[in-house]
């Protein structure tokens, strides 16, 4: 494993991410059926352009991005933990991940600014978005950490952060592992015959 000491959303870390399974992917890698298949082309097109995909985005990933900052701060006070900032964490040739953050020699922090709807349906149901599950234990996989603290924030309510510790999960991490062996096999297979 090696951690590259980058900033996230720079050219470089789009350099290292470029072909590589991440944590965005954990749902479509954990499914390990046409979802899989539809990451595993746009690996491939990444590979042989040397270029990501254009990367999706929403009013939510931008709110995200503006308040990330003041989430982690957030956390960081209301839980006593600092939060070591990490740029990218590369398992092999096609896997790695940018988690939000490590916490102390065994944790890591995600953290997702909810809009107010969103936010007010989280503090109502305490509901995990799957994909955010398959995102944290693909990211625990990668890191080898044991927990991650799933912190949702909105900086418009009285209770800003809500922390969620969730733990490594050995059967998720299995179907995440054999997803990705399947897609790396895939990959190399296609790359091999269009090359």
């Amino acid at each position: 494993m090696i951690i590259h000491d980058v900033k996230q959303g720079t050219e470089e870390w789009l350099r290292l991410r470029v072909g590589k399974f991440t944590g965005t992917d954990g749902q479509s890698i954990a499914a390990n059926g046409k979802g899989l298949e539809t990451t595993v082309f746009e690996k491939v097109g990444e590979i042989v352009t040397g270029k990501l995909k254009p990367s999706y985005s929403n009013e939510d990933i931008d709110r995200g991005h503006e308040l990330e900052a003041m989430a982690r701060n957030s956390y960081e006070l209301e839980s006593g933990n600092l939060v070591k900032e990490v740029g990218f964490v590369e398992l092999d040739e096609f896997t790695g991940c940018s988690p939000d953050g490590f916490i102390l020699e065994d944790g890591m922090v995600e953290i997702k600014c909810k809009n107010d709807v969103n936010y007010a349906r989280y503090l109502y149901d305490q509901k995990i978005d799957p994909a955010h599950n398959w995102q944290i234990q693909f990211n625990l996989m990668v890191s080898g950490r044991e927990w991650c603290d799933y912190v949702i924030f909105n900086e418009n309510f009285p209770k800003t952060t809500v922390i969620t510790r969730i733990n490594r999960n050995e059967t998720e991490i299995a179907k995440l592992k054999a997803g990705v062996s399947v897609g790396i096999a895939q990959l190399k297979a296609i790359l091999e015959k269009i090359k």
